[in-house]
């Protein structure tokens, strides 16, 4: 898939204190992830997260792992944990998904 290289991270600049926009550039395209943004120990927490952008499916797994591998970089965590917001719309409205954990693979590097 890609290198870190490939894919590029933005801050919106209507960023304010924990509530963070990112704009995440791929070859594949550009998404959004807007949540509340903090720092646990090593671990970077990303709660209330909704996305916005590429069609459903449009990473595939590995774009997916691509983009963990360059926030983990870009944030120097060894882990991310991502809680999404609550559904508006969909099958289950008002349903809030389970957690996602990212872990830095052993021996990762920013070419994998």
């Amino acid at each position: 898939m890609w290198t870190n290289a490939e894919i590029l991270i933005e801050l919106d600049d209507a960023t304010e204190g924990s509530i963070w926009i990112i704009r995440i550039v791929t070859p594949a395209g550009a998404i959004e992830l807007m949540g509340e943004v903090t720092m646990v120990g090593r671990a970077l927490h990303i709660d209330g997260a909704h996305v916005q952008g590429l069609h459903p499916g449009a990473l595939g797994r590995a774009g997916l792992n691509a983009i963990g591998r360059k926030l983990l970089e870009e944030a120097d965590a060894e882990e991310i944990i991502i809680q999404g917001g609550a559904r508006t719309t969909g099958a289950r409205p008002n349903s809030i998904p389970p957690a996602y954990r990212f872990p830095r693979r052993k021996g990762s590097s920013a070419t994998d």
